[in-house]
Formats: C-alpha cells, sequence, structure tokens
C-alpha cells in the first residue's frame, strides 16, 4: 500500500481539530471527522496525488477526470478498518480511488487505484440504503490491479 503525507494546509486543519478536541476533551464529544469533509478533502488530496482535473459540474460518482480522460470517483475513510460506502444510485466511473486517512499523523494510505468494475461488482445487487465494501476485499481487490490499470502519481 502507497502511503503519502497531507498538505500543509491539511496538516494545518489537523492541527487545529486536535486543539479543539484536546480543549474539550472533557465534555465527551469526539468531535469525528466524516461524512463530506472526508470525501472533499479525499478528493483535492488525489487530484494533488495523480494529477485529477477535479470536475466543476458535479454527476453523480464522478468527482475527477484523469489527464487521459477517464472518469474518476474518488472515495475516503477516516477510520483503518472500513471500506467504502456506495449507495445504488450513484453514477458510474472508469476508476476508482479509495483512501484511508490518518488525520493523528497526517498521512494517509491508497488502498485501492484501480478500475471501478471490479469494486462495484463486490455490492450486492440490487440493494437497497448505503452499502460497504469489506476494507479486506479493497485490500485483495488491489493486489490484482496490474500496474497499467493504475493512475500514475505525480506527487
Amino acid at each position: 500500500m502507497t502511503t503519502f503525507q497531507m498538505d500543509q494546509e491539511v496538516k494545518a486543519f489537523v492541527k487545529a481539530h486536535r486543539r479543539l478536541c484536546e480543549h474539550y476533551g472533557k465534555s465527551g464529544l469526539k468531535f469525528t471527522l466524516d461524512g463530506k469533509l472526508v470525501g472533499d478533502l479525499a478528493e483535492v488530496i488525489a487530484a494533488e496525488l495523480f494529477g485529477l482535473k477535479l470536475c466543476e459540474k458535479r454527476t453523480a460518482g464522478v468527482d475527477c477526470l484523469a489527464r487521459d480522460g477517464r472518469s474518476v470517483q474518488v472515495k475516503a475513510t477516516g477510520s483503518f478498518s472500513k471500506g467504502p460506502a456506495f449507495t445504488p444510485g450513484e453514477g458510474r466511473a472508469d476508476h476508482f480511488i479509495f483512501l484511508r486517512l490518518d488525520f493523528a499523523s497526517a498521512t494517509g494510505s491508497i488502498a485501492y487505484n484501480g478500475p471501478e468494475k471490479p469494486i462495484r461488482q463486490l455490492l450486492p445487487v440490487g440493494f437497497t440504503g448505503t452499502k460497504r465494501v469489506s476494507l479486506a476485499k479493497v485490500l485483495e481487490a488491489d493486489r490484482a490491479v496490474p500496474q497499467t490499470g493504475r493512475l500514475q502519481r505525480i506527487r
């Protein structure tokens, strides 16, 4: 699995988040980084790592375009035990990037970099609601992606 350092702007955000958690530590609140914020961070991180162009017009299931024209969906987790979550109505992309973000250390790893179809095939047929693909299956699918099927990192 390939790892990376988050940019200075993200590191500053992570540091501010850590201070917030420490300041209000006695409250019992966790101030969990999840949902839309994690997804937005993942998109800009993936765009910088792979030279992707963020879509100006939002299309379900497509977040970026690769330099070769492939559509790319980016998903992420701030939990190192969870795989990506999908909903049935999402559009389809040619390529899929799944990042694991470690906010405590301001680092991350690329858990999957390959065609989206093999990951979609791990979802139940005709599911409703939100379904997660297990992290173990995502990592196994990533090991099967040939180098030619991966987007190349530019940084």
